[in-house]
């Protein structure tokens, strides 16, 4: 098998300097005059009380000199949007596509910043080239590639979203878990296999169990929750390296919400000695008044809403955005939008579609220098 890790530093090096291609566009380092931020940058606050602050992206970090500009003042964790999921990274049986994922590796290497991965393991979306194969052949398929891809990057990753979304009580599925292809060849054992390998192969990276809908009061929050502390349990008595519990806090008014049960979740978790991350942290404002100003002051208030109190937890390390600026929420993605029952632009994030600091920028920031120092 080749060194995957040596063959990645190799492709990288073969790359044109992003710092290069911007200096020619005013320079990586500075924003533009009407996007500079006044205030501390996020990263340097959420510092200041020793939390990481970072945010996902894909392609466009890369593409949008602005958006670029943006993360390197704001961000100190570069985290893939897309670009680690198995179907993106292996759409043809037999091959694999690591362009975009090596490109934001030399961004975040560049800029300062850690890199994360997501995700190795997850049972939803499999290509169409792995469907009807049988359960020696996914597990056979399953080993390769987080050989490949954990062999590849191993040394240069903060953490891994090893398995993501583990549960989906909805599909009926023993233990409520998610059905695909790795739990139906494998069961609930998917899970461990899979921290086991990467393990061994990344020794360096934080291992992450990434789950969402925990902070929802709703029949699927509650469910997941009540399944994710036993999981962990057995993972833990099994001998599992796991370093950290990630919470993807997709944080949705219209549902059910009670900040004190997820508090207690995050205290039993605390309680096992682990770390949590909140992953991909937006706030939904598709039943806030379409009016921009009021929108933006109700995101900012469920900001401090949900952070205020969770920050409080000593265990919680990490806050993360999907992507920075509205300009590229994953809720105006054109399947995600059209299942919106409002036709305005979803604003969930920071940073508008001009880069500009918005009330939940504000919001985040405060949050972060009111919390106890970890």
């Amino acid at each position: 098998m080749p060194n995957h890790r040596f063959s990645v530093r190799n492709a990288l090096s073969d790359m044109p300097s992003r710092r290069a291609v911007l200096a020619g566009l005013g320079g990586l380092a500075a924003l533009p005059a009407s996007a500079q931020p006044a205030a501390l940058p996020l990263w340097a606050a959420a510092q200041q009380k020793g939390l990481l602050f970072g945010a996902s992206s894909a392609w466009e970090v890369i593409r949008d000199p602005a958006y670029a500009s943006l993360h390197a003042h704001q961000s100190r964790l570069m985290v893939t949007d897309k670009a680690m999921k198995f179907d993106f990274l292996r759409p043809r049986e037999g091959s694999y596509d690591f362009a975009e994922a090596d490109a934001l590796l030399r961004f975040a290497r560049e800029n300062g910043m850690h890199f994360r991965g997501h995700t190795l393991v997850w049972n939803y979306s499999p290509p169409p080239w792995l469907k009807g194969k049988s359960s020696i052949e996914i597990e056979r398929i399953f080993e390769d590639h987080l050989e490949t891809v954990a062999t590849r990057y191993a040394g240069e990753m903060h953490s891994w979203d090893v398995v993501n979304e583990p549960f989906w009580p909805d599909h009926g599925a023993a233990g409520g878990f998610r059905r695909g292809p790795w739990f139906d060849a494998m069961g609930e054992a998917f899970i461990e296999r899979a921290f086991a390998r990467v393990a061994r192969i990344d020794t360096t990276a934080k291992l992450v169990l990434n789950e969402a809908f925990c902070e929802q009061n709703d029949r699927l929050g509650i469910a997941v929750r009540t399944r994710m502390i036993p999981l962990i349990d057995r993972l833990l008595d099994k001998g599992v390296k796991l370093d950290a519990i990630g919470l993807q806090a997709h944080i949705k008014p219209q549902v059910a919400f009670d900040i004190e049960p997820f508090l207690r979740f995050l205290d039993d978790i605390a309680a096992r000695k682990l770390k949590i991350y909140l992953t991909e942290f937006d706030i939904d404002d598709e039943d806030f008044p379409r009016e921009i100003t009021k929108r933006d002051e109700m995101v900012a208030q469920w900001t401090t809403r949900f952070l205020a109190p969770v920050l409080k937890n000593p265990a919680v390390e990490a806050v993360i955005t999907w992507h920075l600026a509205d300009k590229y929420t994953w809720y105006r993605e054109p399947e995600v939008a059209r299942r919106r029952k409002r036709d305005f632009e979803a604003r969930p994030l920071p940073f508008d579609d001009a880069m500009h600091a918005k009330p939940m920028a504000t919001a985040m920031r405060q949050a972060f220098l009111a919390a106890p120092g970890r």
